[in-house]
Parts: structure tokens; sequence; C-alpha cells
């Protein structure tokens, strides 16, 4: 794939000793290094921004804005943040806290008379602890109305409507939920008059002078005209390097414009140089007081007396007021929020102690974007970070795609004894085996879900798998051979045994 790259390597100001520069410029090429061998690899895509004390000291674009049109990425490019607006959402609550507008341990139903739980506050819903669960309260009411757009209005009715609408009680556990920060939203709407958008605008996007930051959604569009705006992609499983526009949510079969009108956990647009102006306002009592902001970064305790864990890809984490606080200080206290969405992968890592900062934005759905963040704070500061192993079920179903059955078996029994590099893992192959089948490569996708047989003889999984591609193919005897082994294997596989039974009675 085409890139723009845009590059700053600048050896921070503050060291004035010959070996202090050495040290700093070790660091930024270690990182160089990092971010150029994942975008060769098409694991990144989108602005890369590094900053000491606020000033940047490394930045990177790589990968279209716009693949139609061909337009890059660059130092401009304005991407949707995901997760990463919840921040955002509990800076305006506690806002309105140093107001005296609301109390953290307020129940909701204080602000908000239909909310059905009398027991859940504030502060649990910008911890993650109100027992709320996520986004599949709307899977009932769009298989009803497949074309309706839901907005934060539409979030109560639906919790009112689904019996599983909370899967623990208020406190008793860390359980991420986006419909929680809705219902924030919706306060802040509350007590305020005003529009979520414009309450951010005004008290947050302004005083940070991010001019650049507006809020975007099916419903409000604060700046219609951005030109610099990126297009989300996603990317073929077996193809990493083609690039398809997102259109779904795979985790909740939702379309993405389905809830593309909900604010509070989504749908703010934003640059790279505006993420770090925010990052600067927090150091200032432009936006919170210190000992407001302070309160945000300190772990919420669950009603066990245990401070509230929310591992998040390879890291450990505690949660807080709307912020993630890494479990490992050793080279201070880093506060960071992630985002992740089919075309949008986000984070934001501020070391608090130093002043350090990390953003990376990507728009395509590289989920390795947010240990990527982690690893370019580890490098920052002089530590060594572990290689990440490739997978080889990619690159073997690239190799499938790009260039044939025979190259891409030699090249697997090429890297498959190098363990320390490369991993195989069962489920992932077994999932770009459909993914090429589904988009009519049957050759290429039977050969990799029979692979899957070979490299997982025990998994009686992937024999059910070959056989359903078997029979969708017309390898009737070839699929019943394979159901019969599965079910052999595991007896209580009944989708099997009732494949197997169609295909007999055929």
């Amino acid at each position: 794939m085409n890139s723009a790259k845009i590059k700053i390597l600048v050896v921070l100001g503050c060291m004035t000793f010959a070996a202090a520069k050495t040290y700093a410029q070790n660091n930024l090429q270690r990182i160089d290094s990092l971010v150029n061998n994942l975008c060769q690899r098409n694991e990144l895509s989108g602005n890369v921004l590094v900053a000491s004390k606020g000033q940047i000291v490394y930045k990177y674009s790589h990968g279209y804005a716009d693949v139609a049109d061909k337009k890059l990425n660059n130092d401009s490019s304005a991407f949707k943040l995901a997760s990463l607006a919840k921040p955002f959402t509990a800076i305006a609550i506690l806002q309105l806290e140093e107001k005296g507008k609301l109390k953290l341990d307020d129940a909701v139903v204080k602000y908000l008379p239909d909310f059905p739980f009398n027991d859940i506050t504030i502060r649990q819903l910008l911890s993650h602890t109100s027992g709320l669960t996520d986004l599949q309260i709307f899977q009932a009411p769009h298989n009803a109305d497949t074309s309706k757009i839901f907005s934060n209005a539409d979030i109560i009715p639906a919790i009112k409507a689904d019996k599983n609408a909370v899967i623990a009680k208020p406190g008793e556990k860390w359980s991420y939920s986006n419909t929680g920060f809705g219902i924030l939203a919706l306060i802040v709407e509350k007590i305020t008059a005003i529009s979520f958008g414009d309450y951010l605008t005004k008290y947050i996007f302004r005083p940070a002078e991010m001019s650049h930051t507006y809020i975007s959604s099916i419903l409000v569009n604060a700046n219609p005209g951005d030109k610099n705006r990126t297009k989300n992609y996603d990317f073929l499983s077996y193809a990493p390097s083609r690039l398809k526009v997102a259109d779904s949510m795979k985790k909740y079969k939702i379309a993405l414009i389905t809830l593309g009108g909900m604010l509070g956990f989504d749908n703010i647009i934003s640059t790279t140089e505006d993420l770090l102006r925010f990052d600067q306002a927090l150091y200032t009592a432009k936006l919170l007081s210190p000992s407001t902001l302070q309160e945000a970064f300190v772990p919420a305790k669950l009603n066990n007396g245990q401070d509230a864990l929310c591992g998040w890809g390879k890291t450990r984490a505690y949660y807080g007021l709307g912020w993630m606080i890494l479990c490992d200080s050793i080279y201070g206290k880093i506060v960071f929020h992630p985002g992740g969405d089919i075309g949008a992968v986000t984070i934001l890592l501020r070391n608090i102690t130093s002043n350090q900062t990390v953003i990376v934005l990507d728009n395509v759905t590289h989920r390795g974007v947010h240990a990527t963040g982690v690893d370019i704070m580890t490098l920052l500061n002089n530590r060594h970070i572990l290689a990440d192993k490739q997978s080889l079920a990619k690159i073997y179903a690239n190799c499938l795609f790009e260039k044939g059955v025979d190259y891409a078996a030699n090249r697997l029994n090429k890297l498959k004894a190098d363990t320390s590099h490369y991993f195989m893992d069962e489920r992932e192959l077994n999932s770009i085996g459909y993914d090429l089948l589904n988009d009519g490569y049957h050759i290429e996708g039977l050969e990799a879900l029979k692979l899957n047989t070979v490299l997982f003889p025990n998994s009686w999984n992937v024999y059910d798998s070959y056989g359903e591609a078997l029979a969708k193919n017309g390898k009737k005897e070839e699929a019943i051979a394979m159901y019969k082994k599965s079910i052999k294997m595991n007896p209580g596989n009944n989708g099997g045994k009732d494949a197997l039974k169609r295909l007999e009675t055929k």
C-alpha cells in the first residue's frame, strides 16, 4: 500500500549534555523503527505523535485517508476517536461536579427519573462498575426495525426492554459499558439544558484550543465540510493491504449507521495535535482543577474494597473515572484511554509524572494499536519491549490469496518452526478460511480449512468447519467423512449431527 511518511526526530530541548542527546535520539530511533516495521507489515495506518513537556519530538503519518481518491494521511488528518471520546464525557461530568450541579455519588434517577435502577450512581457509570451491560441492548430493537438510527434518547427505553440489561450488582465488578457513558451524556444535557455536543464545544474544545475537534454522528455533524476527515476502513483478513469501507459492528451484528447517532462514548473527530493541546490543557486549570483531575486518576473501588482492574490488550490497568491507569508505574504514572471500533482504533497515553505524551490514531481496524501505544511509551523511557510475534495464519492466507497454494505451503513450512517470531492460531485460520469462502474464493477457503485439520488434528471444530465448507461446495462424501470425525471426537456437536443428517438423507 502506498503511504505518506512524515517524520520528525528531535532531540529534547531540555537535554543539553551530549550523552543526554544521544540517549534521547536513540530512543526516538527505536520508536521510528517500531512504527516503520508495523507499517510495512500492514499493522498500522494513521498518525503517530510523541511529545515531551508539550513539545513534539516525533510524528509519523502512513496510509490512506481516502482510498478511492488516493488521499494520504498527513499532519492535518482528522480521525474518529471511538472510545477515546470517554475522557471528554468524564471531564464534562467532573466540571458539573465542580460547579455544584451534581455529586458523583448521586443516584442516576435524581437527574433521569425514567432510569429504571435506583441504586446505580454517576460514579459507577464513570468507572464502569454500574453493572449495566453494553450495546447488545440494541440488538432486539434493531432486529425489529433495521432502518432505525438510534440516539441517546433510545438508551433508557432499550434498557427497560432488556431483561438482561444488568449483569451484576452495582459496584460488584468492573464491566465495560458504552451505554453507561451514553447515559452520562444525557445527564449533562438534562442539567445544562444544551446539547451534549454544544457543551463539549463550549467548555472543553474551545478552552483547550482544539479548533479541529468536533462532534460528528449520523444525526449531528458540527463540521460537515471537513476535508481532512479520514474515512474508516477494515482490511481483508487474507489480504491486509487491501482495504474495504467499514460498515458493520461485528461484535453485535448491528450496522454502524444504526448506532451512529449516539454520543458520550463515541463520535468525536480529532487530530493528533488537537489531542496534544487537550493533554497539555489538563496540566492547567483550563478544564478542571488539579485536585478534581487527580480524583479521576485514582482506581475505582469495588464493593469488596479491591481496585477495579481492567486489563487491556497486553497491559494491566486500573479504571478510574473515565481514565485507565497503567499498573506498571516504574517510569511514572501513566493514564490513558484507548478507542476501538470497526475502522477506528486509537489511544492517548499521558505520563503525568514526566509530562510525556503518546498519541496513535488509526483509521483501519488494526487492533494492535493499543499495544503499540504502550510500546512507544516504553521505548521513550529507554526500556526494552518484547518483540511481537507475527501471525502465521495471516501470512499463509495472504500468500495463498496472492500467489497460490504451492507458494503458501512452502512459505508456511519455512516459518512454522520459528516459534519465537511466529504463531499459528486455530481460530484465526478458521475465521480466515470462512472469509475466503464467503468472498467467493472457494479453492483458497477450502485449502485454509483443510490445513487447519492438519495443524490441529485434535480439534473437533476444525473437522466440523471443513465439513461445512465441503458440503457447501458440493463435496458430499468428503463432508460426511469430516462431520463423522468431528462428532466422534465431540459427541455433543449437535450442529454437526444435524448437518450430517441432512447430508445423508439427500
